[in-house]
């Protein structure tokens, strides 16, 4: 495989490219990381033996996308300037046009995120990376804007988007895309001072999908991230979130409805680096026919984040005898006055709830369909409103 994909990346090399220093040292970082192994926890349950990659993207012919008034549109894996647009406030620049203004914050961060990468198909983004984006929120701006990824072509699509937001300012994001063949995104978010940024997500429900997400936040700062899956042939979430300063919160929310062989990954992590952070994760899945997912979930308390509050729970509900989940929540705590839990449950449907909602006058499937609907309403935010 390595080979394979050194092939590719030699292939996509442009020395003209304003950013091929960094896709140069994201390719070393992703060779010292090296290709996933089973026997990594990480992987264990990714099914990566037979893993196809496709050549790098090439920029497709732009299609129609959403309506929505403020919109960042990419085509296969690169940013469509003429299709996007975003409010007043907001600085939306290609990542080698904000080189340029925003060139010593740009190269701090990813250099810093690159030497604390662990993932390797973040570190592949990077060296594959389409026509990324950088964002700049400014200063008590509240904006919304909806991410569109759209696909024309059967090739490895890396859209990239780097994230700023100022002090104060709030913004929300809600992610979709149309049908994928192998897509492998990336997502990373500074958040300022008094910062929020609510991120949805309702990936493609078609090809291999690899998705990381990151973020950093300071001084009273918010990250919540909300994600709905119907899961695809191998889909895979990697998420980072760092609570760098006093009082900023995270909030990690999913859910996956995964049906005939459908497949969904979760891998999550939470650093608490400062005292008084708070950080909570709640990660629910429903599985039918032959349909696999897995769940691995860490929060890290260093020795200065005393007065942290840490929770962690996953939990699984199997409506067939060939589905499978896979649950392994953990703690790393290395402070004495910290507040932490975690969990996880997979279970079926309880034969005494549903014998009295049939006793009540409900057929088998519908008394079946109330246990599901109350099962997901805790995390109903994570539903996307077509699929309610």
């Amino acid at each position: 495989m390595l080979d394979l994909l050194e092939a590719h990346f030699e292939e996509s090399i442009d020395l003209n490219d304003p950013l091929l220093h960094w896709k140069q040292k994201s390719w070393g970082r992703f060779c010292e990381l090296g290709w996933p192994q089973p026997k990594q926890e990480a992987f264990q349950y990714i099914p990566l033996k037979h893993l196809e990659i496709p050549k790098a993207g090439v920029p497709g012919v732009a299609i129609s996308g959403s309506d929505h008034p403020f919109r960042i549109v990419f085509v296969d894996g690169f940013f469509s300037e003429e299709q996007s647009r975003v409010g007043k406030g907001i600085v939306c620049l290609s990542l080698d046009q904000a080189m340029r203004p925003y060139g010593i914050f740009l190269q701090n961060r990813i250099a810093r995120t690159m030497k604390e990468e662990t993932d390797p198909f973040a570190a592949l983004n990077g060296a594959f990376q389409g026509k990324g984006i950088f964002l700049y929120v400014s200063p008590k701006v509240e904006a919304k804007l909806s991410i569109e990824q759209l696909f024309t072509k059967e090739q490895m699509a890396s859209p990239r988007v780097m994230l700023y937001l100022g002090r104060g300012a709030k913004l929300e994001i809600q992610q979709r895309a149309g049908e994928a063949f192998f897509c492998n995104s990336h997502f990373d978010a500074v958040l300022d001072e008094n910062a929020e940024l609510i991120f949805r997500d309702a990936p493609s429900t078609t090809g291999t999908l690899f998705q990381s997400i990151r973020a950093s936040l300071k001084r009273n700062s918010r990250f919540a991230a909300h994600l709905y899956s119907e899961g695809t042939s191998l889909a895979r979430t990697s998420l980072r979130v760092q609570l760098l300063e006093e009082n900023s919160e995270a909030l990690l929310q999913g859910l996956w409805r995964l049906d005939e062989s459908r497949q969904c990954h979760i891998h999550a992590t939470i650093e608490h680096l400062a005292p008084h952070t708070r950080s909570r994760q709640h990660f629910k899945g429903i599985l039918k026919g032959r349909s696999r997912s897995s769940f691995e979930g860490k929060i890290y308390v260093h020795p200065t984040a005393q007065k942290t509050e840490a929770y962690q729970l996953n939990n699984n509900l199997l409506l067939s005898d060939e589905a499978a989940a896979y649950s392994k929540p953990n703690l790393e705590i290395f402070a004495d006055d910290v507040k932490a839990s975690h969990g996880a449950t997979i279970a079926q449907l309880n034969a005494e709830d549903l014998f009295y909602l049939r006793s009540r006058g409900l057929s088998l499937s519908d008394a079946q369909q109330c246990l599901i609907d109350g099962f997901c309403r805790e995390l109903i935010e994570c539903i996307p409103e077509n699929k309610r």
